[in-house]
């Protein structure tokens, strides 16, 4: 309720003095997106659809408002409503700009945290091809939006020109992990990346680091003691039932508390006549977690027909585990870590393959549509994915 009040409040004060301030401009961006699962055997579990069509999980509305201080300044918000947050408008970013030169720009406030190559762009989907962009990367990121400040560089380099970015700052809010929405702090948010485009060729190169403090200590907690009645966890350790009660687990092992993250990503484009050809790879893992390293990807190749745009993508997320946490004297508590994990971490794991077709209805206008066959590959069962749906931009 909050954001709602804020970002309306800022939005309102913009819209009252456009009238009066020429340099103002307003634009926005949006997708009204259906989706459903074709059968009702099984729903992937990363497409968060069923067998109902559901209109909200990928559609959304934005407004950008750009202002040029001076020469120097200009300060920029955008209001955007997701269908999945029921609409509830936000601040999705809000922060001021400094040219220092021609080629160098510094960002003070909220903004998007760059892991990957189109981070900056993920949520406009008049801007890419994709019904949406491939799951399997721009979905593994556990926040997307960063409070700090950011230097970029843009120069030349022979014929090719080259793009730097260097981020610093912090996230405090909801993130989505394998429990669900949990509240976090993420600080030292430390993050470099650079790309290179060259006529027809671009390439990627992107890193992240930051402290993780999840709040998910009261749920592991909970789940423990309901899934081994009579133990009982206190301050963090685990005692087993009486009349022993001795402690036979330090939970701190498997809290996620100022544990480093770290994220490595690359990247490269092909765009030559009328063929398209990308491809993206993630890995990333937290120290002192049963998550080794996680493992992101997609290839996509696609092909122009005047107005409209045939994509085939082929995706694959992986894990590797570590249980070396998995230490207590407890038979059983070793057992439950064991099933925490695999349960939470483990069906996600998927590979897919779609076709996803675009077409130019109109200026600012693109119909999409996409199938995409899921398959789990921890049960090994598949299921159809399709969506549909209207990108547009003003």
């Amino acid at each position: 309720m909050k954001k709602t009040s804020l970002a309306l409040i800022i939005g309102s004060l913009m819209l009252c003095n456009a009238a009066q301030a020429a340099d103002v401009n307003f634009s926005g961006y949006g997708s009204i997106r259906a989706g459903l699962v074709l059968g009702d055997d099984h729903f992937p579990r990363n497409f968060n659809y069923d067998d109902n069509i559901d209109f909200k999980e990928e559609s959304l509305f934005a407004l950008q408002v750009k202002t040029q201080i001076n020469d120097d300044w200009s300060a920029t918000i955008i209001l955007q409503a997701k269908g999945q947050d029921d609409f509830e408008l936000e601040a999705r970013w809000a922060y001021l700009n400094y040219e220092l030169t021609d080629e160098t720009t510094l960002t003070l406030g909220r903004f998007a945290l760059p892991y990957f190559r189109n981070s900056d762009t993920q949520d406009i989907g008049y801007a890419h091809n994709y019904s949406v962009m491939p799951r399997s990367v721009y979905r593994g990121q556990a926040f997307d939006v960063i409070e700090g400040i950011r230097l970029m560089h843009s120069t030349f380099i022979g014929d090719g020109d080259i793009t730097i970015k260097g981020s610093y700052g912090s996230f405090s809010g909801s993130t989505l992990t394998a429990l669900g929405e949990v509240e976090s702090d993420i600080n030292n948010i430390m993050q470099l990346s650079v790309e290179y485009s060259y006529d027809w060729f671009s390439i990627y190169f992107g890193a992240l680091n930051a402290e993780l403090d999840l709040d998910i200590n009261s749920q592991l907690d909970a789940a423990l003691m309901k899934s081994l009645p009579g133990y009982t966890v206190k301050d963090g350790t685990v005692y087993n039932p009486k009349p022993e009660q001795l402690a036979v687990y330090d939970m701190s092992a498997t809290y996620v508390n100022e544990d480093s993250a770290t994220y490595l990503s690359t990247g490269f484009t092909i765009d030559y006549q009328q063929w398209l050809f990308n491809a993206e790879y993630v890995t990333y893992k937290i120290d002192d977690s049963f998550s080794e390293q996680n493992k992101s990807m997609y290839v996509s190749l696609g092909y122009r027909f005047d107005k409209t745009v045939v994509t085939l993508v082929h995706e694959d997320v992986s894990y590797n585990f570590d249980y070396d946490n998995v230490s207590s004297a407890d038979p059983y508590v070793n057992a439950f870590l064991t099933a925490t994990n695999n349960t939470f971490l483990k069906p996600n794991e998927y590979d897919a393959q779609g076709i996803h077709i675009r077409y130019d209805a109109s200026e600012g206008i693109a119909y999409k549509f996409e199938y995409t066959y899921a398959t789990d590959k921890v049960e090994g069962e598949g299921a159809s994915v399709v969506t549909f749906g209207i990108d547009y931009v003003f």
